[in-house]
């Protein structure tokens, strides 16, 4: 009888024992560590490369390398939120600073900073405090942003753009909206996408462009330009390269490299 119980038992534990040794499936996370871009139009060819480069044993990004002669360097808040993006432009001998401010997990505010720098180190030389952005939210989504530009002197605050986004359900941003308080001018574009959403997708705030990660597939606006994307996929579903045409006059290639953690 002893052994019949033990027989019966038996299969459970193993079962259990299995159950045990298996380890929940873990999503590979791709990181990017550089971008290519090649811009094609009529005979006429442009190639921009940037570098991503992490804060040691994090993901963070410490900083980013253009080819076209500009940094973009990243500082942090204790809680690891975005606290200043600093765009080094060397040909310029300017900087452009991004500061955040955070309601919570959102950011509520940017304000803007220009500094000229000194041509020899590139040290800066002033700090001019040229206005801020404002966002508003539905949700974790930004449906509006407003912008106020200071004026030569600081004396005067002025209201110079509204661009306000619409998204489909699966959070892609599908329209954008601009206005110009000062003229009443307004501009358009929409965007169609396929069935996913894929990461590091976000409005320009947070990235100033250096990630072109989407799975956007048509863009257009009202003058008439209508933009088409192809994308191939790697074995992560991490887009690998992204096409851009417009029309035969114009193509924009976008290499993707990463690093899988």
């Amino acid at each position: 009888m002893k052994n019949y119980i033990l027989l019966a038992v038996l299969p459970f534990f193993l079962l259990a024992l299995g159950c045990e040794s298996v380890e929940p499936e873990v999503e590979p996370v791709c990181i990017p560590t550089n971008i290519s871009m090649t811009v094609v139009q009529g005979s006429q060819t442009l190639k921009i490369i940037a570098d991503f480069h992490y804060r040691t044993g994090t993901d963070l990004l410490d900083h980013i390398t253009w080819s076209n002669h500009q940094t973009h360097y990243f500082e942090y808040d204790d809680l690891d939120r975005i606290k200043v993006i600093r765009v080094m432009n060397v040909d310029a001998k300017v900087q452009e600073e991004r500061w955040y401010q955070y309601a919570g997990s959102l950011v509520e505010r940017v304000d803007l900073i220009k500094r000229n720098l000194d041509y020899t180190y590139l040290e800066p030389l002033d700090s001019i405090y040229t206005g801020y952005v404002e966002y508003e939210y539905e949700g974790s989504d930004i449906t509006e942003e407003l912008e106020y530009e200071i004026t030569a002197g600081g004396h005067r605050e002025e209201y110079i753009r509204n661009t306000s986004y619409g998204y489909d359900t699966e959070g892609n941003l599908i329209s954008r909206t601009g206005l110009d308080p000062r003229s009443g001018e307004s501009t358009q574009t929409t965007m169609t996408y396929d069935q996913t959403r894929h990461p590091y997708f976000a409005l320009q705030y947070y990235f100033q462009g250096e990630s072109y990660v989407n799975n956007m597939l048509t863009r257009s606006d009202e003058s008439g330009f209508d933009y088409t994307y192809n994308l191939t996929l790697n074995e992560y579903e991490y887009p690998e390269t992204v096409y851009e045409k417009l029309g035969s006059a114009y193509t924009r290639i976008i290499n993707y490299a990463y690093e899988v953690k």
